[in-house]
């Protein structure tokens, strides 16, 4: 996955949160905050990628963690947090 797939990607799981009539207020909660460590690790300096909500393990175990919990009742977002997590890691974040 290129930088500009990855950014549609992220601007569809942003329209997401947006958007989505099914997300509970927590989901969109964890969403955000996902999304906000996710443009830090894009943006930021290599050796400030991990965020301060990072407590909860490395952005990648934490998006893994996110797709499983999605996985059943939101299956679209769950896909795309997936796509995310692998477009990251390819690119070694």
């Amino acid at each position: 996955m290129d930088t500009n797939e990855l950014n549609d990607t992220l601007a569809s799981l942003h329209e997401e949160l947006t958007h989505g009539q099914e997300l509970d207020e927590e989901s969109r909660e964890r969403l955000r905050v996902l999304l906000d460590d996710i443009r830090v690790a894009l943006d930021g300096d290599p050796a400030e990628r991990e965020s301060p909500s990072s407590k909860d393990g490395s952005l990648g175990d934490r998006l893994q963690s996110a797709v499983v919990e999605f996985e059943a009742a939101h299956p679209h977002t769950s896909q795309l947090i997936g796509r995310i997590a692998d477009g990251l890691s390819n690119m070694g974040i």
